[in-house]
């Protein structure tokens, strides 16, 4: 597993529409879930789940590494 952090000193990212799993079988078949007001929404055609893994990766490059965002996890834990 690996954790990043999205800096909040970016106010605008790629997450902001809100929270998503994306999931991926042995077989590579892709899904995408998204709840929004206590409605689950399962998604397996190609067209729609690749917009959402496309956010994933641009999720990814804007929030800090995992070797940047560990110290900072570490530092605030510590501060609790």
């Amino acid at each position: 597993m690996e954790l990043q952090v999205m800096p909040t000193q970016r106010a605008a990212h790629s997450g902001l529409s809100g929270p998503m799993v994306l999931l991926e079988t042995v077989e590579r078949r892709q899904f995408v879930s998204i709840e929004s007001q206590g409605i689950v929404n399962v998604r397996s055609r190609r067209d729609e789940v690749s917009e959402f893994w496309l956010q994933h990766g641009m999720l990814r490059s804007q929030a800090l590494n995992a070797e940047e965002s560990a110290p900072l996890i570490e530092s605030l834990a510590g501060e609790r």
